[in-house]
């Protein structure tokens, strides 16, 4: 548990921290970063995306499976909290190249909310098996 908040804090900061740096010279471009068209990069970009996703999903399917109630609730807040401020973080670094901005949302997305639906269903599945 603890390892996986420890990746996904370093994979939420290598989001942020671009590889390369910024343009610094003044225009359009400044601000955005060097590496932006770079195939590279965006590979990497994608796979940060989905290491967050997957880690951020197992620390939630850890607090699923414990049955504390309030500790769910306080989980859950701050899981989507934490994704939406990654996905949208993500994003606003990632806007001079919207294709790649939006396939890193959506596969932000996509994943943890295939992990949340699979959790519920099983779950569900369950709780109905109990006598």
């Amino acid at each position: 548990m603890l390892v996986s908040i420890l990746i996904a804090t370093v994979t939420f900061t290598a989001a942020f921290t671009m590889p390369g740096g910024y343009q610094n010279e003044e225009g359009p471009q400044q601000g955005t970063s060097v590496l932006i068209r770079n195939a590279a990069f965006q590979a990497f970009v994608i796979t940060d995306a989905i290491a967050m996703m997957f880690f951020l999903s197992a620390v939630f399917a850890h607090f699923v499976a414990s049955s504390v109630t309030y500790r769910l609730r306080a989980a859950l807040i701050s899981m989507v909290a934490m994704i939406l401020a990654f996905i949208k973080g993500t994003y606003a670094v990632l806007a001079p190249s919207p294709g790649l901005a939006i396939a890193t949302c959506t596969v932000c997305l996509s994943i943890f909310l295939s992990v949340f639906y699979l959790n519920y269903k099983m779950e569900k599945t369950m709780q109905e098996a109990k006598p």
